[in-house]
């Protein structure tokens, strides 16, 4: 008898802590929150925009889009969190983790699903550095690039996203996809840092500039170029009439145009991320009008 109300007791303080909390990252409990719990049903998936560290090992405090949304919308929403740093589009839509993306959506059929990449699909180590010219006097920005393969890798995003939108029509036809463009970042060398400085990380984007002697005054230019580009793609995708109410693309380009913006190379600081959340979170309660006000 004694176990049966410990049980009764672990799954009551389950259940407080899932409506309190309104997320979770793990397929089981969220079949619990789903089943427990008529509101509306968010998938997220992603890379670092959405997933950043926090500072502190506690983890109370925002540190990505994500962060800021999952604290407007409160307990009146279920988000399952799938994102993870570093992930590209094309592998998101790729092998285990597409299979796993395809599952969710046919068992859960949320309402909306929040979508973050292509960022590392370009920039850093194996990507950025194959896409850039030898830096020779009198070069403009788009000298610098290598265009045939961007046009390639531009492409291959393209059909992620592509591939992403016909998994939701397979598996989950009423989601309505949300995405994003990246700001444009300050090439400045500065990686990540977490924990006090106990885990750092290279830089992005400066380091592979410099190594193909492109001029400082160009660097940002560059990387506007690259990011520019995937931008036109996402929205080449939504313009079509196919995908206008299923596949919503945020204006988010231009949102920080400074460098204090800016925590490092690819990732801004928590009051950055609260700028870019929040015009996505104006779209999502365009599509999902039940989710509360900031």
């Amino acid at each position: 008898m004694a176990g049966n109300r410990s049980s009764v007791t672990a799954i009551a303080a389950l259940k407080r802590r899932l409506k309190r909390r309104g997320w979770c990252k793990t397929k089981r409990e969220y079949r619990l929150m789903t089943a427990w719990f008529d509101r509306p049903k968010i998938i997220t998936e992603g890379d670092s925009w959405f997933a950043y560290p926090p500072k502190n090992i506690i983890g109370l405090e925002a540190s990505n889009v994500i962060d800021h949304i999952r604290g407007w919308t409160r307990d009146k929403a279920s988000i399952l969190r799938l994102e993870s740093n570093g992930d590209e589009a094309s592998n998101i839509v790729a092998g285990e983790q597409k299979h796993n993306l395809a599952k969710v959506l046919s068992e859960f059929k949320p309402a909306i699903l929040l979508f973050s990449a292509g960022g590392n699909d370009i920039a850093g180590a194996w990507d950025l550095e194959r896409l850039l010219n030898q830096y020779e006097p009198g070069y403009t920005a788009e000298q610098c690039l290598r265009r045939p393969r961007l046009n390639r890798k531009l492409k291959r995003i393209e059909l992620a996203y592509r591939e992403l939108l016909e998994l939701c029509v397979d598996y989950s036809p009423k989601t309505v996809v949300i995405t994003h463009g990246y700001d444009y970042p300050f090439p400045t060398g500065k990686g990540a840092k977490f924990l006090k400085g106990l885990f750092k990380t290279k830089g992005w984007i400066k380091r592979f500039m410099d190594a193909k002697s492109i001029p400082p005054s160009k660097q940002r230019e560059v990387i506007t170029i690259l990011l520019q580009g995937v931008q036109e793609r996402l929205a080449e995708i939504a313009s079509s009439p196919a995908n206008s109410k299923r596949f919503k693309v945020v204006a988010t380009q231009g949102t920080l145009p400074n460098k204090n913006d800016w925590l490092n190379e690819l990732h801004p600081t928590k009051k950055g991320f609260k700028k870019i959340a929040k015009k996505i979170y104006a779209e999502m309660r365009k599509v999902t009008p039940a989710l509360p006000g900031i």
